[in-house]
């Protein structure tokens, strides 16, 4: 894929994250009330309005907010600038590398700007698991997130180890 390739690929699909995360939010901030938690598949899906201090899965909530604001803001926005700088510059990526980026990409800025909005919360509502084995409660980023973050476990697996000084594509 050529330069213009990858971003226009990647924009493309950082924007359908974006658009259907705060979709999904701004449904379920309608139907639901505080509080309400709605089974699906036999409780195996919890549908639960909360708003999240923390990363995914609540991790960092107890931090203060200064160091909050600095990991899940600052700290982001550094990661998210550094894939996109990689994805302007290596001309080895992959599709299947621009599209797990596309992925990571939409999901931190879709959460990025859902703390932007709710004074550095992020609005999530699904919890899925059988009886007491949960997950905790997530949204639609966080799934674009983890989903990009496998793509490229994947794609590295797939690729092999690259021996110093061997010319790979």
């Amino acid at each position: 894929m050529t330069t213009k390739q990858r971003f226009i690929t990647a924009l493309l699909g950082a924007l359908a994250w974006i658009i259907i995360d705060q979709l999904t939010k701004a449904l379920f901030k309608q139907i639901l009330t505080p509080g309400e938690v709605v089974p699906l598949f036999a409780g195996s899906v919890l549908v639960l309005p909360i708003y999240n201090h923390g990363a995914f899965l609540s991790l960092g909530a107890g931090m203060s907010d200064t160091t909050r604001n600095l990991v899940f803001i600052y700290g982001v926005l550094a990661i998210l600038a550094g894939l996109f700088w990689w994805l302007g510059r290596s001309s080895r990526l992959r599709r299947i590398d621009v599209i797990a980026m596309a992925c990571i990409l939409g999901g931190g800025l879709s959460n990025l700007l859902d703390r932007s909005i709710y004074h550095g919360q992020v609005f999530d509502f699904l919890n899925i698991g059988i009886g007491r084995l949960r997950t905790g409660v997530f949204n639609l980023a966080d799934v674009g997130i983890m989903l990009g973050v496998a793509l490229l476990l994947f794609s590295g697996k797939r690729r092999g180890p690259t021996l110093p000084g061997s010319a790979t594509a």
